[in-house]
């Protein structure tokens, strides 16, 4: 292992909820953390306060913005994760010329580790509850979901790089609960189950994770990861019915009773979807959310904690630890 006082580290999407814990994790250890920046991040004041954070203003779409220096550890955690058509040339753009902009420059600045973290969806959806691994084939164009298309094609390249000797490693973590969720995206997933609104949930499910685990599986897969590998970084399988009761019970309001079903709601997203096209704001559902919700995304661990050590804590913990945040910065 490398000296905890002598790591290097580079980190992409340092002021996201991932990015953030996971800069919060490597200080601890007392590693030395540069993040790149994005000009005039709204987050970047939150996320780094009180921090030894050194910040690197700069796109990962513009290859003169990396540092011309080699670093041990490189983490690139940005990425579009919007599931809405009307982001799609952008998303392209940023989970896939973006990292080839960076795999360039890594090939002038070889790193000790590089880190890609990936997507769930991009190992794969199933119509039944059943766990998936690493070892998944999935094709994420046969369900039209762009986003998950663009993480797999991203996969391709880091393990194409792999290949030519770049010690790079893959992670795909579950979805993310915990504090510093400052994009609110789990918030809309939990927000339906607070006192006073209609309970209703997908007929599908997901793997929940706490993003404070996360930034620790992706710190010993830089430590011993395996290149050219990839390791799935989850939690709890629990169908949403299942989450929303966990949900109900920690916030301690009533528990919900609606189940929507999965062709009710890709009505009502290309009904919102057409609207959205007139009013030219982005829609509040979307057909491919609908197409992952009512699937389960089931995955087993069983690889990450026999090769790194990784478990994730208690299921109501976390929520419990995401619920005091919300109320914290003032979204419940």
């Amino acid at each position: 292992m490398l000296e905890q006082i002598s790591v290097r580290c580079f980190v992409t999407g340092a002021t996201g909820h991932l990015g953030s814990a996971l800069v919060r994790a490597l200080l601890a250890k007392r590693h030395k953390v540069t993040a790149l920046v994005l000009v005039d991040d709204p987050w970047a004041a939150d996320a780094f306060a009180g921090l030894e954070v050194r910040q690197v203003t700069g796109d990962i779409l513009d290859r003169g913005s990396f540092p011309p220096e080699r670093f041990d550890w490189v983490f690139h955690l940005a990425a579009n994760q919007s599931f809405w058509r009307g982001d799609r040339q952008r998303q392209w753009a940023v989970n896939v010329d973006g990292l080839s902009n960076m795999l360039d420059w890594l090939s002038r600045y070889p790193p000790q580790r590089f880190i890609y973290v990936s997507s769930l969806v991009a190992v794969g959806l199933a119509d039944r509850p059943e766990p998936m691994d690493e070892t998944n084939e999935f094709n994420a164009l046969s369900f039209g979901l762009t986003y998950a298309a663009s993480k797999q094609a991203g996969e391709r390249l880091v393990l194409d790089a792999a290949s030519k000797a770049l010690p790079a490693v893959i992670a795909n973590p579950g979805t993310l609960i915990g504090p510093g969720d400052r994009g609110a995206h789990v918030w809309r997933m939990l927000k339906p189950h607070g006192p006073g609104r209609v309970k209703g949930v997908p007929s599908g499910g997901n793997n929940v994770v706490d993003v404070r685990d996360v930034a620790r599986g992706l710190m010993a897969i830089a430590d011993h990861g395996r290149s050219g590998d990839r390791y799935l970084l989850t939690g709890r399988n629990l169908t949403y019915h299942q989450l929303a009761n966990h949900v109900a019970a920690v916030a301690g309001v009533g528990r919900p009773v609606i189940r929507i079903p999965g062709w009710l709601l890709g009505i009502l997203a290309r009904v919102v979807e057409v609207l959205a096209t007139f009013t030219g704001r982005r829609a509040a559902i979307c057909r491919e959310e609908v197409i992952v919700g009512a699937r389960y995304l089931y995955f087993d661990a069983s690889k990450a904690q026999r090769d790194l050590g990784f478990n994730a804590r208690p299921l109501n913990d976390s929520l419990r630890d995401s619920l005091a945040w919300y109320r914290e910065v003032g979204l419940s």
